[in-house]
């Protein structure tokens, strides 16, 4: 489930369409149309539950718990939230998480953690699992490019780590924004400290910049700012990463 509005302003951000939190007109191809669309709770459980028969259901939520990369694929799968930003709308999706695991039914979500600490811990109570973002790790840099308050990310990622919920880091490579020797040391520094903090971090994502979002940008009148990286710097990261003893994969879209 894809969720409106979003705390940052990502140049690269491949949803451009849920960076605002209300439904936005777009012309694409000649025609015109409306991203988003606003749902009560019951809404959207009648949309999830139409795919219900896809989630296996066959490992007890008590195993939901894994410490070890290698069981990520007994999961059952389930509902994820993305956005945009969805923990943004957390106390709101609360009764459907509820509802959710009231049926046995898996939940992950994909966040940035620039949001507030009630969020969190909110999530927390209702999520199994967290697909988090490491971006920009300058405060002014990440001030500048991304519009977040980098103490606020710190803070939260914080949280979760002491917290022990498995983690897949996902690290978007951005030519001139995330890819250079310091951010990638940063990078490292800050998930070797994390595990440290008793993180429970099963996998980590170095994800290849892409521009497959551009139709979508240029729908909205928007403009995706797009450098590339090479291959060779994507493997050398892997490398950089290695000695973390977390497994690592190379994603490119």
């Amino acid at each position: 489930m894809f969720l409106k509005g979003c705390s940052l302003r990502c140049p690269w951000c491949s949803n451009p369409e849920n960076l605002r939190q209300y439904p936005e007109t777009y012309i694409k191809d000649g025609l015109n149309g409306v991203y988003g669309k606003y749902y009560t709770s019951e809404e959207l459980l009648k949309e999830v539950l139409k795919d219900r028969n896809y989630y296996d259901g066959k490992i007890d939520q008590k195993d939901w718990q894994i410490k070890d990369s290698k069981k990520i694929e007994s999961l059952p799968g389930g509902v994820t939230f993305s956005g945009g930003e969805a923990l943004l709308q957390m106390s709101a999706i609360v009764p459907v998480c509820e509802f959710l695991h009231g049926q046995g039914i898996h939940i992950a979500v994909e966040t940035c953690l620039f949001v507030p600490s009630e969020s969190v811990k909110l999530a927390l109570e209702n999520i199994d699992f967290f697909y988090i973002d490491i971006k920009i790790l300058d405060a002014e840099k990440c001030k500048a490019v991304e519009h977040g308050d980098l103490n606020v990310y710190l803070s939260n990622l914080n949280t979760v780590m002491k917290a022990g919920v498995p983690v897949v880091i996902r690290i978007p490579v951005i030519g001139s924004f995330t890819e250079d020797e310091h951010n990638r040391k940063a990078v490292h520094d800050l998930i070797k400290m994390s595990t440290e903090a008793g993180g429970n971090i099963l996998k980590i994502e170095l994800i290849k910049e892409h521009n497959l979002g551009e139709s979508k940008y240029k729908s909205l009148g928007m403009e995706l700012v797009y450098h590339g990286v090479e291959d060779e710097l994507m493997e050398q990261y892997k490398v950089e990463l290695s000695d973390l003893g977390i497994l690592t994969e190379v994603c490119k879209i």
